[in-house]
């Protein structure tokens, strides 16, 4: 199966790892001794689910804002990072740079048919990495250098871009994999609900910010008079542009064509709902002619700006506040699921709030988990029995392996994908290797995912299907993408990621000290292994503990089991220090357990 360009928002340094892992783990003999799924499920598709998907389709091209100098460009294969370009008096001014160098060659081209003045300013809205990966194209890092272009982000841009991704990388990786169409096969690819199918290109393109803000600001680039204002929405380091001459507003990733995607399963940190509120409201005070977007297309006429905005925001409001209130009365996650299937009618105003991208049912629990906690509030639930004992004897009970899973077929052909799917799963998490028991659950999600409107739930139906089918190399997705991590890694972030690989029960109270000093970067770290908890402390390195002294790729080289260079100082101790962390990038299945 050919493997596109991931659709993600990793931070820049992960980018190439989700390219190499896909190519190389879906070549892999994943299904090597995997049997054939007897069962036949009929691939189908919401109806809306395909007259949605014609928003993201053959629009390739540059738009433009009524009369004024100011126009969108959307890049092939979809709405992925486009970008916004406003003609000044002596040069050109650009709100995000797309996704990739790829991406950004496209827009550079485009530019050229509307203006040959320079590109003077470049705004980054956030730290998504849709929205900056292509500036190299647009720009050089000498021009950037030498002031002749400068480059806008939030004060707290950069910080995200390292912290967006690190502690918990390898479940998120898997989970970039499975909520996107990315590892299906062409014929279940569609799109992903904000944007496209697919990106264009792959390559890296982010040249850093010269110049921050830390408070809505008032300037003037090129004659173009710019109002920026915080939003802080579907990212912290998140702001959109007001142009009072033109009458217009400029905005990101808080309004699409699509309910917003408040919270995201793939993995992400907590999405504040009152965010995406008070962004749109600024929206809403500053009641503009004219809205532009990432992922939009321009939009004109103040009182449909208005009504579009609104709603988008009530829904948003509607399911934070019912949510509280059905909390209030009680109500566990699981409950919160079956209660906010869907919004009332007065609030579907497609295709803004329809649920493409984000869910009612995703966006409500996770309001449970902000608010309350993941315990549900049963005593029950605080020591629960290990889930392999549970279901054998959930199993036994029900009669035995066989008459649970033919209560399962049965499930299945009348069309209760979702039940057949839950007996399944006890079978499967008894015996992984069950292959009756696993063809049946990968039957019943593709029953479930053909029927599901919600593309990210969809695509993770139907990826969770292939993987029980053994068409997904979950292994080769997490070995390669870890490996390609940790090569793109800093020496700091290297150092971090041990803090997360200490084997507990190796380790017990063991005490290690040791020095680290980068020789490429100058940077030293104390690392101190105590009570199965790795310190690492910034700084010279204290007399007495001992020292090595490598360039990061000599570590790595270390990492990757090459003996260390001659010279390097206290490699005997930097090897008993290797020796408690558990460093094997096993990977790990998401619907095997």
């Amino acid at each position: 199966m050919r493997c596109p360009t991931i659709i993600n928002t990793l931070a820049r340094q992960f980018h190439a790892v989700l390219l190499t892992a896909c190519v190389s783990a879906l070549s892999a003999t994943a299904s090597a001794q995997a049997p054939p799924n007897p069962y036949e499920v009929e691939r189908s598709w919401p109806p809306y689910y395909l007259e949605h998907q014609k928003l993201f389709t053959d629009k390739a091209g540059t738009y433009k804002a009524g009369k004024y100098p100011v126009w969108t460009i959307h890049v092939p294969d979809g709405w992925i990072g486009n970008s916004t370009v406003i003609e000044g008096d002596d040069g050109l001014i650009v709100y995000d740079t797309s996704v990739s160098v790829e991406a950004g060659e496209y827009i550079a081209e485009e530019i050229r048919k509307i203006s040959d003045k320079p590109i003077v300013a470049i705004f980054y809205s956030h730290h998504h990495t849709d929205h900056y990966n292509g500036t190299s194209a647009l720009v050089t890092p000498e021009q950037v250098a030498d002031g002749s272009v400068k480059i806008y982000a939030w004060d707290n841009f950069e910080d995200e871009v390292a912290n967006e991704f690190g502690a918990i990388l390898p479940r998120q990786l898997m989970g970039v994999f499975y909520y996107g169409p990315d590892l299906l096969p062409p014929e279940d690819k569609a799109y992903h609900g904000c944007c496209s199918p697919r990106v264009l290109g792959g390559k890296a393109g982010y040249i850093p910010p010269t110049d921050t803000f830390s408070e809505d600001t008032e300037m003037v680039i090129a004659g173009v008079r710019i109002n920026v204002f915080y939003t802080g929405g579907e990212a912290i380091s998140e702001f959109g542009l007001y142009l009072p001459d033109f009458d217009m507003v400029l905005i990101a990733d808080e309004f699409f064509y699509a309910l917003a995607n408040v919270h995201s399963i793939r993995g992400s940190k907590p999405r504040l709902p009152e965010n995406y509120m008070n962004a749109l409201d600024r929206v809403r005070e500053i009641k503009p002619e004219w809205l532009l977007g990432s992922h939009i297309m321009p939009i004109e006429g103040r009182d449909d700006i208005q009504r579009y905005v609104t709603t988008s925001r009530d829904a948003i409001q509607y399911l934070w506040d019912q949510g509280i209130r059905y909390i209030n009365k009680g109500y566990t996650p699981v409950e919160l699921q079956q209660q906010f299937k869907e919004l009332p009618p007065y609030l579907d105003l497609a295709p803004f709030t329809r649920p493409m991208y984000g869910k009612p049912s995703i966006i409500a629990p996770e309001i449970y988990t902000g608010w309350v906690s993941w315990f549900g509030g049963d005593a029950t639930d605080l020591s629960p029995t290990e889930p392999v004992t549970k279901a054998r004897r959930y199993v036994d009970m029900m009669g035995g392996r066989d008459k649970v899973l033919a209560v399962a077929k049965q499930a299945f052909d009348d069309g209760d994908g979702q039940f057949a799917a839950e007996l399944t799963q006890l079978l499967v998490r008894i015996d992984n290797d069950d292959w009756e028991a696993r063809h049946l659950k990968a039957a019943s999600l593709r029953l479930v995912g053909y029927r599901e409107m919600n593309t990210i739930a969809r695509a993770w139906y139907l990826n969770g299907a292939n993987e029980l089918d053994g068409k997904i190399n979950t292994a080769g997705l997490m070995q390669l993408g870890m490996q390609t991590a940790q090569r793109n890694q800093t020496g700091a972030e290297l150092l971090e990621s041990w803090r997360y690989q200490v084997d507990a029960e190796k380790a017990a109270d063991t005490g290690i000290r040791l020095g680290v000093e980068f020789t490429d970067s100058g940077d030293s770290y104390t690392v101190e292994l105590r009570n199965s908890i790795l310190e690492i402390s910034p700084g010279p390195v204290a007399p007495d503990i001992p020292v090595v002294s490598l360039s990061v790729p000599q570590l790595q080289e270390i990492l990757a089991g090459k003996p260390a260079p001659d010279g390097a100082g206290d490699t005997t101790v930097l090897a008993s220090l290797l020796g408690f962390l558990d460093r094997e990038n096993e990977g790990f299945s998401m619907h095997l357990r």
